[in-house]
């Protein structure tokens, strides 16, 4: 596994060094490129890095975008992962496959397996504050490039970047559920059935938890993530949040208070009476000590009652891998996700 450093160099300097990548690409001598594309003639045979295909997608595909169309010729193999967030990449390892290219972010990602991960070529550091690596994506000679996680800062020159390495598969932040990822991301390498079958197991998995817990049905739960001091403690599951549709997904319901709280707010000594549930949750992240002390805290009734759990950081890190993966919801986290979710909201209840 090869690991890529952040490059900070300007846009227009990558799109220079991304040219000059492809044309050397395409410097092979003719025996070079008929093996090349003897190996890639037959689309339905399973390869290092994708199961073999199921013959439901047709080739040449057009993929569109917000920014311009690219056309996928034939099935992808060598597929790279360009986002930050992570469950573009979980949706390929529940699919049985391998991208050549991925954020090192994946590296939070306990549910995952490491005989997967560890067969990956290139991890590169991600980071939102992080430039394109165009450079080192084009280096992994991808044939296709899947971004749908896409931040805000996504634009036209990133796509026009991208899509003059390989064809690019594209969406927004939030824009897809988990299960719409994991579909739109099967159709378009021809492992749709495989997509939807996945996707069913995890839907699953969520049903099957929440039969197991009917005391849930109807029970108040509230998550706060406590930062230390200088960054403060925020109340992590507003209306519309990933936190939420998990709560949600096993009988929990917000707090009515919760309905007037905007995404994003960190609690104040005057609101922290709005954190109170029959199920409270507290993810720490560093030196959360200001907030877990504090004796306003201790007047909340579901700490006074014993119905407040602590999920703490990872121990000797500043990772809390719960309230990492409540904001990366995959079809390979959510089960993993709920398990530990059920476990605390027992403790909270009995």
């Amino acid at each position: 596994m090869t690991f890529v450093m952040p490059n900070y160099r300007p846009a227009a300097l990558l799109s220079g060094a991304v040219a000059a990548l492809l044309l050397l690409s395409g410097c092979a001598t003719p025996a070079e490129s008929s093996a090349g594309s003897a190996a890639t003639s037959d689309t339905t045979t399973p390869s290092a890095l994708l199961p073999e295909a199921e013959g439901n997608t047709s080739y040449p595909l057009t993929l569109d975008t917000p920014f311009g169309e690219t056309e996928l010729v034939e099935r992808p193999e060598r597929i790279a992962i360009v986002t930050t967030a992570t469950p573009d990449t979980d949706a390929l390892l529940a699919l049985g496959g391998i991208p050549v290219f991925a954020p090192s972010t994946i590296e939070r990602n306990t549910w995952l397996d490491a005989s997967q991960t560890d067969r990956i070529e290139t991890v590169w550091e991600a980071s939102p504050d992080v430039e394109l690596p165009a450079e080192a994506v084009a280096a992994s000679k991808p044939d296709l490039i899947v971004t749908l996680q896409a931040l805000d800062t996504f634009d036209q020159k990133t796509f026009d970047q991208l899509s003059a390495i390989a064809p690019v598969l594209y969406a927004g932040v939030d824009e897809l559920s988990w299960q719409q990822l994991t579909e739109t991301l099967g159709d378009t390498i021809d492992l749709g059935d495989s997509a939807r079958d996945a996707v069913q197991r995890t839907e699953d998995t969520i049903a099957k938890t929440r039969e197991a817990h009917p005391e849930f049905a109807g029970k108040t739960a509230t998550h706060v993530i406590a930062h230390s001091e200088k960054a403060g403690a925020f109340y992590a599951s507003t209306p519309g949040s990933n936190t939420e549709q998990l709560f949600n997904e096993l009988g929990f319901v917000l707090p009515e208070a919760a309905q007037s709280i905007a995404p994003g707010t960190k609690i104040s000594d005057e609101l922290i009476g709005l954190i109170d549930a029959d199920f409270l949750l507290i993810s720490t992240i560093t030196e959360p000590e200001f907030f877990l002390d504090s004796p306003l805290l201790e007047t909340v009734p579901a700490v006074a009652e014993g119905r407040a759990v602590i999920d703490p950081a990872e121990e000797g890190t500043t990772t809390n891998n719960f309230a990492w993966g409540l904001n990366q919801q995959s079809v390979l986290s959510i089960p993993w996700l709920i398990e530990r979710l059920a476990e605390m909201g027992s403790e909270a209840l009995n």
